[in-house]
């Protein structure tokens, strides 16, 4: 396949999650052993979590770059490109690259449902997983970084037998699939834990959810080191913002400590020099100034709660209060989110991102509306745009309120895509 007809055959395998869809790791294990396997043909570091796995995956990344290490980071969802997912050396995967993995992804697949070795096709994430593990093997690259994508026991990055495994801060999210209680989802979380794993990490739990990964931890035989939140103080310095990075700051460092003990050259100089580079979009993303335009893509409780620190700190040194675009999708906490951000804005605009999930700005609006002392409602993120930088203007000789796009990582991918907008009206 071309790279155009590569990524055609990818979009076409259907979104990320199905409803009904039964998760199990049969189809990605026969997938990959018809490949060859490529998942053990590279070290890896495994990341579970509700929110923070990709900020501490671009972290431990940047370190083993720094140290000469040449990574692949496997993430998602992607912002704006498939393409974002697979990174190999600091760098999104090629066009050329993308559609060599998905051929030889395609063709196992063809052959194994022709031999009725799959009793069905491969689900989206399943394939995107294959095609990354493929692109990081021919690649050569000397350490993966690999994000779950959904729970962690039958997720399909859970083929693994990683060198380190993390677990970032676990919340209520997905609770269709992973369960109701925090207790449930830590389990699903913690199912990353296996025997013959060098060690794991975990940020700072909740102690029902930090109960359960010592249980498996305990189980698995995998030493497990337990990152305090004094612990964010000692981290080495990155340009993240909030409080939130800075304890995924200190999981980091304690990943990569950890595999400078097993086997992988990560000395504490290069962990610095990487943390100090790190770069990680649509996280507290400044992307305009004047108004500024920060994207941070709070879609569940604990994502908001971390926001609404920041706005807190924020206020605190003497920045006026928001003007907040707010979109989500139908299966999202979305009052709690709101309870949380639209007391701390002088006015949120409801709109929603271009997916068939979203939930309509209407709805936003009989259900949250009363939270904010104004708001507006916007159908789309253009109009949305511009009615925050309506309200954003300060008057005359103020600056003007930042304004913050958060909710939907989707409506976090459109705001990137739109930029700064069109100049406004005089």
């Amino acid at each position: 396949m071309n790279p155009a007809a590569s990524l055609d055959y990818l979009l076409a395998l259907g979104g990320e999650l199905r409803p009904g869809r039964k998760f199990d790791l049969d189809a990605i294990r026969v997938l990959l052993a018809e490949l060859g396997e490529p998942q053990r043909a590279f070290p890896s570091v495994h990341i579970a979590g509700t929110n923070g796995k990709g900020s501490v995956a671009a972290l431990i990344a940047a370190a083993a770059r720094a140290a000469g290490w040449r990574t692949g980071l496997y993430t998602s969802p992607h912002l704006q490109r498939l393409s974002e997912r697979i990174q190999i050396a600091g760098a999104e995967i090629g066009p050329e690259a993308l559609a060599a993995a998905t051929t030889r992804v395609r063709d196992a697949v063809e052959r194994l449902l022709a031999q009725g070795r799959l009793p069905y096709p491969p689900a989206f994430f399943e394939v995107v997983t294959a095609v990354g593990f493929v692109a990081f093997a021919a690649a050569g690259v000397d350490l993966g970084v690999i994000e779950v994508g959904l729970g962690g026991r039958l997720d399909a990055t859970n083929v693994l037998l990683p060198r380190i495994a993390v677990i970032t801060p676990i919340g209520l999210d997905h609770e269709q699939y992973l369960g109701s209680t925090l207790a449930a989802i830590a389990g699903e979380k913690a199912g990353i834990l296996k025997p013959g794993i060098a060690a794991a990490v975990c940020s700072p739990q909740a102690p029902e959810a930090l109960a359960v990964i010592r249980a498996h931890a305990r189980r698995a035989g995998v030493p497990l080191a337990e990152v305090s939140a004094a612990d964010a103080e000692a981290a080495p310095a990155t340009p993240l913002p909030g409080r939130h990075q800075r304890e995924n700051a200190a999981v980091a460092a304690r990943a990569c400590a950890l595999l400078d003990q097993h086997g992988l050259a990560l000395p504490p100089d290069a962990v610095a020099r990487g943390f100090a580079a790190v770069r990680w979009p649509g996280r507290l993303e400044t992307i305009c100034a004047d108004p500024e335009v920060i994207l941070d893509g709070a879609h569940n409780p604990l994502a908001a709660r971390a926001l609404a620190a920041f706005l807190d700190d924020q206020r605190a040194a003497g920045h006026p209060a928001p003007v907040l675009i707010y979109g989500s999708m139908r299966d999202k906490a979305v009052e709690e989110i709101c309870e949380l951000l639209f007391p701390r804005a002088q006015a949120v605009v409801l709109t929603a991102p271009r997916q068939p999930r979203a939930l309509a700005p209407a709805a936003l609006a009989q259900a949250c509306g009363p939270l904010a002392a104004r708001h507006e409602v916007a159908p789309d993120y253009p109009a949305a745009f511009a009615a925050a930088r309506r309200l954003a203007r300060g008057a005359s000789g103020e600056a003007a309120a930042p304004i913050f796009v958060t909710g939907s990582l989707y409506l976090v991918g459109e705001a990137r895509d739109y930029g700064c907008g069109p100049a406004p009206a005089p």
